[in-house]
Order: structure tokens, then C-alpha cells, then sequence
């Protein structure tokens, strides 16, 4: 075993194991020592820091989300104006139950939470916490973490060190980490030297800690980040501030400070519609709903307008009504904004109870973007023993009377603002005039102001394009007309169906949209395909209205995207019948341009078939995004195929039979490669596409001079970057790649290949290849039944995960891909893959049986290792040729 660390990392090798002691800036006099072990690899820790918050704002979102979990009603941000400076430190310190030596323990099992077990002490709150791997998230942020704590009058520390779990991905290693127990004084003083500079600005934290006198908490915690990396260091704190705003609740239970600075939630900065103050607002109720009389009440030493209540006695406080739903964004987790707040004696009584039993007259829409605060302390000797509601009686019924004037009050107001906001007459559009304005114009604004706010979701879900930083003032606010037209332009074949344009306050239907594009041309179909996309624009805007999150509404309209791709999409073919395809169309030029269009997207790219004079047969794209680098991997290309034609027609006996012995091989002339580099060089601008091609395909029965390195067709191949394939070699790229899964990464260097043999070269080093192990093809299905029934689909993220967890196979996001999108070639019928969503489109035995039949086609070396994995398969192999 290696020595303990002090503040230098030492990295382990595989098997090894360590101590840890806690960081230099705790000193522990002679306290008890205990063991908190740590099993954990490189791999683990990027996949669920990285990989989950790859921006170090979410991160802090992550933290305070545990502090939530913790039951914590305070918690306290503080971070250096200077991240980079030596000894820069940032504490996430919170009032909540925190952890004996059993709960850091508990805490540092990776991938294993007891927040949702039963029996587990959870305060007044479901947690939000699931997989225990929330504090995975500092790992973006600094090389060590170490945690203070206070529970049970016994104070604590433990640290984490990162930077000692190295060496290769998939090594798993083991820290000890040491929990030392402190004195009070060790404690503060360990607090204290990361606190320091803050000066008057960290004395509430402290004095809520470290109070004068015996008494004090029961039990806090202070996670505390040292050895800063660089995105830390990057930080803009100003965003971060924002962040930390939309993620706290509009709820009187729950307050977050930054460096002493308590946050205002956003939700209550600048989109306030309408105010109601208790005991000066209410010669706006109807005359009979004016049952009480407004007083003054004093309030820590000021004197406050209230309402004396014949029954409930003197209540106080405040209704508003704000722009948009209070329903959404991460803050909804930490705790409701919209609704009643009761508050007795400074408790509030009604922490999960929005409604507080005020009765079914609610009204959904506009109860969600209203909140009203009401202290009612005459009440006191009614709250039930638990301290979290009253008991029923005169006094609570009057005061929830009240309470229903108030709300209906702001439901009027809400009204009358929305009847002053109409929709313009879009004469242009011939039939498209005077919709409603609750069913338009407001939805629609609603989601420009959220976009405008800088909600990216929103964004992604209007299709504002990244370079449209900012959406004019004149339209979040209400004084401009919001939807003038509907255009129809071409965009990209992968853009949305329809997004918005602020500037030309217009709705955009995408031209080169799969499903426009099909119908487009049939006569008197543009207006309908006009109020089609119309229509999804304004679903985009109810759902939202609705208080469904942003994110889900994106991911409900990507999924209707796609169906309304397939919708126009040819039936899907397995791996084999499209090789079969392939080689049944090297007389037929359409035919063949098809097929190679099939090959393509078995294979994992996007294909937008375009054909036609001046223009490649088509182009197919792969998204890879960033990766290992700091560029993206995407890529593009075109296809172009040659049929043999006529001289294969020409060749044929008079009983009509062929006689070809061999296919027929086209001319390096024929092959026009000079054309084909500026049909590529051409497309990006032509087709409007996000990724330039950078390589061309070329597809045909065979190549005069394959074989030849002295032949012209390797030449123009080279001088045009053109890559030459024959039919067949193609047909057995599309059979294997399901089989020793491939991916579009893999198959990037074919392109660079410029010549017939070199390409049959690759294709013939892939088949010679050692099969890999059995795919846990089981597990993959067990997955897809189990979520069928969830809404939320399944991702390769997730069953990356659910894999590891299952069976300990450590599979990187491109295996898992490669593995499922081989499962979607043999079984395209049963199996839908789109490159990140998987589901079921037929039963378990379905999927199972089309397995049966497309792996009965390959002979058993190729398909050998998929026999073994897939449940059920027979025995019985296809004997080799």
C-alpha cells in the first residue's frame, strides 16, 4: 500500500491501493481516525462528471441539488473573483442534515445512492437524487474535494483526491480515504482559511455555523474545492449567478447566498405582471368578497400593511402574477414556486401543498405563473401536531376565502392583458386570418420571452439559429406584431420541419424537409403544408404553456420529426437484403443510386437522396461532434453510382439469359471524376448543409484498370479525391459492418482510398478480422422492454450504463452505438436506431425472430458470435462456401 498523501497527488498504478489523508488545510489535533473506501476508475469518473456536466455551471446546479436532497433550507455559494490564482478555493457550504462516519461511506459508493431507499431520513422532500453520482460533478471543477461536516455534535473531514486515479480508462482502483474527527475549532478554523478574504461577507455563514454560545446547528455540510482546473478557472461569474437564479425555486423555504449576496430566484426579476399586497389591494376584490378590514402589522421593528379578517385574524403578505409558468426549469426540483405559501409563526405549513385546499375554481393556466405569500401568525393554535398544515375550522375556511378572491382577482387580470394582445391578419397567407389570440399570439411570446431570457431549450425548440443572438425587445414585450407570414425556404435536409424568425417575425417552413419536399410540388398543397407547419410551431408553444420543460417538448417534437421522415422513407431492409439489392442493380442506374443510398444509411449516415442534372446522386453525413479533439469529427460526403447500362444489355443471348461472366467495367472516362469533385465542391452551398462534404463515393460494377497501378482510373481518382468502390465490395462492407461493428468513424479512412484494389483491400482486412466477443445483445433487449413503457426513450447513454451496472462491461458511447446500430442493420423491422434514441417497434419474440432469419443469411465464421448473444437462435448454421 502507498503512503497517505498531503497535498501531493501520486498517481497509482493498476491494483494499487492508497490513503488519503485530508487536505493541508485541516488540521486534526488527534481526533479519531476511520476509513471511507473508494472503488472507482478513470473511466467511471468521466462518464458521470463529464459526461453528465460537461459545463462547470450545471455543476453547481448538481451541488445544490444534493444540498436539497439533504433537507438543507440554506445554502451558501462562495468562489474567489480570481480563479486562477495559487490556493484558489470554492466552498458549497448548506444547512441540511448532512453525514455521520456510515453516510460518507454511503456517499462515496459510485453509482449506489439510499436517498430514495426506504427507511433513509429525508426531511420534508423527495429527493431528486437517484445514482449517487452528483458529487462526481466537482471532477470538472478541481483535483481535490473534501468535505466538512457536522452531525450528531461530531465534526468530520474527508477528502477526495482525483488526480490519483489515473493510468489506463477501465483501471480500477482503491482510495482509503481518512475521516478524521475535528474539534469546534478545527472546524472553523478549517473554514476559515478559505473564507478569509470574503471578510464581512462571510459572517452570516459563520454566525450560522459557528454561533456564539452552547447553542448551535445539529449538523451542516461544507464541501470545499481546492487545486482549481482549468474550466473552473473559466467561470464567468456573472453567468454563474444567472445559473444559480434558475435553479432555486420562487419559495420561501429555500434561499441560496453567493459570496454572502442572497440570489433573487429569476423567475421574480423583471417579469411580474400584476401585484396584490395584502391590506391595500383589496378595494380591488368584489365588494362581496371584502370581509375583512386593513390594519398595520410591525415586523421586525417595520410596520407592514395587512388585513384584519373577521375570523382568522391579522394576515399579511403578497400575490403576484408573472409573465410565464412557474412550472419549469431545474428549480421545479428544488421546490414549487407557483401557489400558496402559508406561513405561520415564520414556518411554512403548506410546503407540498400548492393549492392548500382552496377548492376545484383554480384555474390551471394561470395558477401556475401565480404565487402569493400569506402570513397568518392568529392561527397558531390551529397547526396540527406535525407542523406542516391546520386544522379544519371556521377560521381556515375564511381565510382560504380570501385567499380564492385574490386568485380569481389575478385570473381577471391575466384576462384582460391577453385580450389586449391580438394577432395580426395574415391576408398574405390567403385562408390564415384572425386566429384567436389565446391560441397565437400569447403562446408564442411566451416562448420568445423565455428565449430571450436565455433558455437554450426554448431556443432549440423555436429553431432560432445560434447567430440570432438577440430577439427584439419590441416583441417580448408586446408591442409588435409577432407572426406576419409563413415562408417557405430551403434549409437543410436535417433542419426542423419549421422554425421561427425574429427578425422577419415570421414562421419558416423548411423546404428541403424530407416530408415537405415530397409533397411540396403536388398543386395546391403549399397553403396546407403552410398551416401544417403553422400548427407545429403553436404545439411547440401549448405544450410549453402546459408547464411541460423545454427539454421534453424538444425531445416530443424530434420524435414527431422522425416519424414524419419515415413517413416518406423507403421500407426498411436488414444488412443482407441490402447487399442482395446492391448487386441485383448494376444494370439498373436508378436502381444501383438507390441502393447505394440503402448501404449508406445501414451504415450510420444520413442520406438526402438528390439525383437530377448538376448534382450528385446524393450526399451522407455523419454527426459526430467534438470528441477527443477540439473540432468536430462530423463529415460528409457524396455519392455518385455507375450502372454497367447498356453494354451489360448489350450482352445478353437471344433466349434473353445473360452471358456475363464477369461485371461489366466502366471506363476512367465514364467516370467524369472531374465532375464529381465540383458536384462536392459545389454542394455545400447548393443544399444549404451545416458539414461540407469532403470526400466522394463512386459505386459500379467494376473499373477498367482495377488492379492496374499504372491505369488512368487510380490517376483521376487521386487528382480528384474520388473514391472508388465495386458494387460487390461495397455489398460485403454493408454485410460485415453489423457483424465486427463498424462505425462511421471506422469507415472515415476508406475515403481516403483512391483506387479499386485499395478499397477492396480495406474491405478484405475487415472480414479477416477476429470476430469480437458476443455482444450483450440479452441485455440490450431486457433494456428496451423494460423503458417501453416509460416515457422517456432510451438514449446510448443510457444503455452504457445500465450495461455497466448489469453486468460490469465497461462499454464506451461508441461501442454501445456500434453494437445497437448492428442490432438495427440485421433487424431494421423490429428495431428503430435513429444515431442516439433506440426503441422496440414489435415484441421481444419479434425483434428475436428477425435476429433468426437475418443471421440464418451469413455463413457461421461471420456471424458466429451475434448466434451466441441473441436468445432463442437455433443451432443450425449456414455452412461456410
Amino acid at each position: 500500500m502507498l503512503e497517505p498523501t498531503n497535498g501531493e497527488s501520486e498517481q497509482l498504478t493498476f491494483g494499487e491501493e492508497a490513503s488519503v489523508s485530508p487536505a493541508p488545510f485541516v488540521m486534526a489535533a488527534g481526533g479519531a481516525k476511520e476509513l471511507v473506501p473508494v472503488r472507482i476508475s478513470l473511466a467511471i469518473i468521466e462518464r458521470f462528471s463529464e459526461g453528465l456536466y460537461s459545463s462547470p455551471n450545471k455543476t453547481f446546479e448538481e451541488l445544490v441539488s444534493n444540498s436539497y436532497d439533504a433537507g438543507a433550507e440554506r445554502v451558501w455559494v462562495y468562489m474567489p473573483p480570481d480563479l486562477a490564482t495559487s490556493g484558489a478555493s470554492i466552498l458549497v457550504i448548506d444547512d441540511g442534515l448532512s453525514m455521520d462516519i456510515q453516510g460518507l461511506q454511503d456517499l462515496w459508493r459510485i453509482g449506489k445512492s439510499k436517498k430514495r431507499d426506504e427507511g433513509q431520513p429525508k426531511g420534508k422532500r423527495e429527493p431528486i437524487g437517484k445514482f449517487g453520482i452528483g458529487k462526481l460533478a466537482t471532477y470538472v471543477l478541481a483535483e481535490e474535494l473534501t468535505y466538512i461536516v457536522l452531525k450528531d455534535g461530531v465534526y468530520r473531514a474527508v477528502t477526495m483526491d482525483y488526480q490519483m486515479v489515473q493510468g489506463e480508462m477501465s483501471d480500477p482502483h482503491t482510495l482509503n480515504l481518512e475521516a478524521v474527527e475535528l474539534t469546534r475549532d478545527e472546524a472553523q478554523e478549517a473554514l476559515l482559511t478559505n473564507l478569509r478574504d470574503y471578510g464581512v461577507r462571510m459572517k452570516t455563514v459563520m454566525e450560522s455555523l459557528f454561533p456564539e454560545g452552547d447553542s448551535g446547528p445539529l449538523h451542516w455540510t461544507a464541501a470545499v474545492m481546492t487545486r482549481l482546473k482549468k474550466p473552473a478557472q473559466g467561470i464567468q461569474q456573472g453567468r454563474l449567478r444567472w445559473v444559480l437564479s434558475s435553479a432555486i425555486p420562487l419559495n420561501p423555504s429555500f434561499s441560496l447566498f453567493y459570496n454572502g449576496d442572497e440570489i433573487e430566484p429569476s423567475k421574480a426579476q423583471g417579469e411580474e405582471l400584476w401585484r396584490f399586497t395584502v391590506g391595500e389591494s383589496e378595494e380591488s376584490l368584489p365588494s362581496d368578497r371584502q370581509i375583512g378590514e386593513p390594519t398595520q402589522i410591525e415586523v421586525a421593528g417595520e410596520k407592514l400593511p395587512a388585513y384584519k379578517l373577521p375570523l382568522a385574524g391579522t394576515v399579511w403578505g403578497h400575490a403576484q402574477l408573472f409573465q410565464d409558468s412557474l412550472q419549469r426549469g431545474r428549480s421545479e426540483q428544488l421546490g414549487r414556486s407557483h401557489g400558496f405559501f402559508v406561513r405561520v409563526r415564520n414556518r411554512l405549513i403548506n410546503l407540498d401543498d400548492a393549492n392548500f385546499n382552496v377548492g376545484p375554481e383554480l384555474s390551471h393556466g394561470t395558477f401556475s405563473r401565480f404565487n402569493m405569500v400569506i402570513n397568518a401568525d392568529d392561527l397558531d393554535s390551529l397547526v396540527a401536531s406535525p407542523r406542516e398544515s391546520l386544522q379544519d375550522s371556521p377560521e381556515v375556511r375564511e381565510l382560504r376565502t380570501y385567499m380564492l378572491a385574490v386568485f380569481n382577482r389575478a385570473r381577471s387580470a391575466l384576462q384582460s392583458l391577453d385580450e389586449r394582445d391580438n394577432i395580426p391578419l395574415l391576408s398574405k397567407q390567403g385562408r390564415i386570418s384572425n386566429p384567436p389570440p389565446g391560441l397565437t399570439q400569447g403562446p408564442l411570446r411566451r416562448m420568445l420571452r423565455r428565449a430571450s431570457q436565455g433558455d437554450q431549450a426554448v431556443r432549440d425548440t423555436l429553431g432560432i439559429k445560434t447567430d440570432a443572438a438577440r430577439i427584439p425587445e419590441t416583441l417580448v414585450e408586446g408591442e409588435g406584431e409577432i407572426l406576419e407570414q409563413v415562408l417557405v425556404e430551403p434549409m437543410s435536409e436535417e433542419a426542423r420541419l419549421i422554425s421561427y424568425d425574429p427578425d422577419r417575425r415570421a414562421a419558416v417552413l423548411n423546404q428541403s424537409h424530407p416530408f415537405i419536399s415530397n409533397y411540396i410540388d403536388n398543386q395546391g398543397t403549399q397553403e396546407a403544408l403552410q398551416l401544417l407547419g403553422l400548427t407545429e410551431l403553436l404545439t411547440q408553444a401549448y405544450m410549453l404553456d402546459e408547464n411541460i420543460d423545454a427539454e421534453t417538448v424538444h425531445r416530443i417534437m424530434r420524435r414527431r420529426d422522425a416519424f414524419l421522415r419515415d413517413l416518406v422513407s423507403y421500407h426498411p431492409r436488414s444488412a443482407p437484403v441490402i447487399a442482395r439489392n446492391l448487386r441485383m442493380s448494376s444494370n439498373d442506374e436508378k436502381a444501383l443510386e438507390d441502393a447505394v443510398a440503402d448501404a449508406l444509411q445501414v451504415m450510420g449516415y444520413h442520406v438526402q437522396r438528390v439525383g437530377g442534372k448538376g448534382t450528385p446522386d446524393g450526399i451522407a453525413t455523419v454527426r459526430l461532434g467534438r470528441r477527443a479533439q477540439d473540432f468536430s469529427e462530423s463529415y460528409a460526403l457524396t455519392y455518385d453510382a455507375k450502372s454497367s447500362g447498356k453494354d451489360a444489355r448489350k450482352l445478353l443471348a437471344p433466349d434473353k439469359t445473360p452471358v456475363v461472366a464477369k461485371p461489366a467495367r466502366i471506363q476512367a472516362g465514364t467516370a467524369r471524376t472531374s465532375v464529381l469533385r465540383v458536384h462536392r465542391e459545389r454542394a455545400a452551398g447548393q443544399f444549404n448543409l451545416e458539414v461540407a462534404p469532403a470526400y466522394t463515393l463512386l459505386v459500379a460494377p467494376g473499373f477498367q484498370g482495377d488492379g492496374d497501378d499504372t491505369a488512368l482510373i487510380g490517376d483521376i481518382c487521386r487528382n480528384d479525391g474520388i473514391t472508388p468502390i465495386t458494387v460487390d465490395d461495397l455489398a460485403r462492407l454493408v454485410e460485415l459492418f453489423p457483424l465486427r461493428r463498424m462505425s462511421p468513424v471506422q469507415l472515415r479512412s476508406l475515403f481516403s482510398i483512391h483506387s479499386p484494389e485499395g478499397a477492396r483491400a480495406f474491405v478484405d482486412e475487415i472480414e479477416g478480422r477476429v470476430p469480437p466477443a458476443a455482444p450483450p445483445v440479452a441485455e440490450v433487449i431486457d433494456l428496451l422492454v423494460q423503458y417501453s413503457e416509460r416515457r422517456t426513450p432510451v438514449t446510448i447513454d443510457t444503455i452504457v450504463t445500465a450495461i455497466f451496472e448489469r453486468r460490469r462491461i465497461d462499454l464506451d458511447h461508441e461501442e454501445a452505438a456500434a453494437i445497437v446500430r448492428g442490432l438495427a442493420a440485421l433487424a431494421p423491422a423490429t428495431m428503430y436506431f435513429d444515431g442516439q434514441l433506440v426503441a422496440l417497434n414489435a415484441t421481444p419474440q419479434g425483434l428475436i425472430g428477425e435476429l433468426n432469419q437475418t443471421l440464418g443469411e451469413y455463413p457461421s465464421r461471420l456471424a458466429d458470435a451475434y448466434r451466441i448473444a441473441v436468445p432463442g437462435v437455433p443451432q443450425q448454421r449456414v455452412e461456410d462456401k
